[in-house]
This record gives structure tokens, C-alpha cells and sequence, in this order.
């Protein structure tokens, strides 16, 4: 008899230790949300051209300066399955200036950093704002984010930093 109960007894606990280390449904099928392709870390494959407006050498928002941005992002969830946050890192180089009026400097004030962003998604587009501003517009393909980027603003001179069309281009990594 008291075989009988210890064969029963490790039958009972062999199936609690094997069904323990059995995952629940939903962690084996994860749920798809469009957020989950963007969801990661993104880097620029080659510096990003950005070019720089002010209106700080002729009182008129003109092209002033180029330079070399290699850009770094951290994407995350939000409660919303179609909003990411996105953390940008960027690295400036080669600024340039290209206006000859600009004899003092070019009046470009640059980004703090990090910068917050958020995403809004829909279907293999993605729209970046910064401080409430949409300053992105990007097509996803095959984990590589393109677009092309424009961002402005005032304080004691007005500014603008932009890229040509689909220059702005970050690829999962």
C-alpha cells in the first residue's frame, strides 16, 4: 500500500514539474502589433546628409550649412499597439558652411540630445514627432526606415534642419 501511494505520489509531482516548465499559449505566439517590426535598435548604414536654414547671416531662412549626422535609435512599445517611443542618439560631423554671406558663423543652434521622439505607424509607414511637431515621414522595407526629415524653430533666430527625400535612412541591427 504505501508503494501504491509513493508510485501515485511521483506520478502527481513528475506532471506539476512538467507542465511548470510548459509556456503558456501566449508566450509561444506572441502577439503581432504593428509596432512589433519597429520595435529595437536602428543605426544609419552611412552618415546622414542634413542641411541647415537660418536666418541668422540675411534675415531671410536660407540655406546656411551642411553636415554628417550618424544616427542611432531605441525603439519601444507603448500601451498603444501603433505608437513607438523612439530615443535618438546622433553624432554630428563635416559641418560645412555653404553660404557666403554667413562670415560670423551659421547661427545653428544643435539638438539636445537624446532626443524623444514618438511614432505613429500605419501599415509599413512610419510618422516621427518631436515636440509636437511631425518632423519625419517613412516608409519601412525590409528592416530599413527611410525618409526625409525637416524640423523647425524659432527662439532669438528661427532655424530648420532637413535631408533630400529618402536620405534620412536607419536599418535594424
Amino acid at each position: 500500500m504505501k508503494s501504491v501511494h509513493l508510485f501515485f505520489g511521483l506520478i502527481v509531482i513528475s506532471i506539476i514539474f512538467i507542465s511548470s516548465g510548459c509556456n503558456p499559449e501566449e508566450e509561444n505566439n506572441p502577439v503581432t502589433t504593428p509596432a512589433n517590426k519597429f520595435v529595437g535598435r536602428w543605426k544609419s548604414e552611412n552618415p546622414i546628409l542634413v542641411k541647415v536654414k537660418t536666418d541668422f547671416c540675411t534675415n531671410t531662412l536660407e540655406d546656411v550649412a551642411t553636415m554628417e549626422w550618424v544616427v542611432n535609435w531605441v525603439v519601444t512599445e507603448t500601451d498603444n499597439p501603433n505608437v513607438v517611443d523612439i530615443v535618438m542618439h546622433y553624432t554630428s560631423s563635416n559641418f560645412t558652411i555653404i553660404n557666403p554671406e554667413c562670415t560670423v558663423g551659421a547661427g545653428y543652434v544643435p539638438e539636445p540630445q537624446p532626443l524623444y521622439l514618438k511614432g505613429y505607424i500605419t501599415d509599413n509607414s512610419i510618422t516621427i514627432d518631436y515636440d509636437n511637431e511631425e518632423i519625419i515621414s517613412m516608409d519601412y522595407v525590409n528592416k530599413v526606415i527611410t525618409g526625409e526629415l525637416s524640423y523647425s524653430y524659432c527662439l532669438l533666430y528661427c532655424q530648420e534642419i532637413y535631408t533630400d527625400e529618402d536620405d534620412f535612412s536607419v536599418a535594424a541591427y
